[in-house]
């Protein structure tokens, strides 16, 4: 290996095969998907309305691929077009016996001058939370939030290359076969005066939204009052059937938890979580995750006191061009 040459380029089409490969290859720990097919890496990567193979560069050494990065962008604040001031490195990849050789830099500085050259103010490597384009529902389980920091010395690559850590994302899940559902009066009272409402289209939402997650299972959950048919919470639920070779088990994620103003403080999230989970569980799923924000105490506190339990964070960091 101490001869090896290193060669770099931007994306072939050719590649997802060897690309996949190479993901497979490369222990990127309990929050990647593995075991499918590179038809699935085409669904959730390259088939994407706005990926550029300029923004893909990847490292080979006799005919193999041995690292990656993709770099891309956020999107706007209503979710309906990106962001080209916003870039983000959706995706790093190094094969283990090419680690701390330069490699993963070199990558990263091709994928810095791509997003530079196309407007880029500051970048984000990681994405974050409902930030990253790419690899959601194959890494980081429901949503591609960051980079596990317990798989590879995230800060240690990335703070002299000029970064600071950017937050992190909390994933909670909660095993839906073991344990019981909390039980209180205002539950009680809750479920006597509301009815859930299931619907398996989720509508009206942007087209950040639908680009992310509409080639996957969804569906959208509302705690309705019997009396006026005032939504007082809703949330939905998205499929992870690409964990099931790697998890052996059913899972689905839950996002965009959400109760009116004028609704909070009534315990109506929480009587949702656990009405979906009910339910859940009576269609024999085991697993179910939520994402939250490091900083978002109350969402966390939510999910803590139905019973989720934090598997890991993914952690995100920031430079500014």
């Amino acid at each position: 290996m101490e001869d090896f040459v290193v060669e770099f380029r931007t994306f072939h089409n050719t590649d997802p095969p060897e690309v996949l490969k190479l993901w497979h290859s490369s222990n990127l720990g309990p929050s990647a998907a593995e075991g499918f097919p590179c038809d699935i890496f085409e669904l959730f990567v390259f088939s994407q309305p706005f990926f550029d193979r300029k923004g893909f560069f990847v490292a080979h050494e006799g005919g193999q691929v041995v690292a990656f990065v993709h770099a891309g962008f956020s999107c706007t604040a209503d979710g309906t077009s990106l962001d080209k001031t916003d870039g983000v490195i959706s995706a790093l990849v190094v094969h283990p016996e090419f680690r701390r050789r330069g490699v993963g830099t070199q990558l990263l500085q091709l994928a810095e001058g791509y997003l530079k050259a196309n407007g880029a103010r500051s970048i984000v490597a990681g994405a974050g939370l409902d930030r990253n384009g790419f690899y959601n529902g194959i890494y980081g389980g429901l949503q591609a939030s960051g980079f596990a920091s317990e798989v590879a010395p995230w800060a240690e690559f990335l703070e002299p290359l000029g970064y600071h850590h950017n937050g992190s994302t909390r994933i909670l899940h909660r095993d839906l076969t073991v344990g019981r559902d909390p039980v209180s009066a205002r539950l009680i009272r809750h479920r006597r005066r509301m009815n859930l409402v299931i619907t398996d289209r989720v509508a009206d939402m942007p087209w950040w939204w639908h680009v992310r997650f509409g080639q996957l299972d969804a569906l959208k959950f509302e705690l309705q009052q019997r009396q006026g048919d005032t939504v007082v919470a809703s949330g939905q639920i998205i499929g992870l059937d690409v964990y099931v070779p790697k998890w052996g088990v059913r899972a689905v994620g839950m996002k965009d938890l959400w109760v009116p103003e004028k609704e909070r403080r009534h315990g109506y999230g929480f009587s949702l979580v656990l009405e979906i989970c009910r339910r859940l569980r009576e269609q024999s799923i085991q697993i179910i995750e939520a994402q939250v924000d490091a900083d978002n105490a109350a969402a966390y506190d939510l999910f803590t006191s139905a019973k989720f339990e934090l598997v890991q964070e993914l952690v995100t960091f920031r430079r500014e061009l």
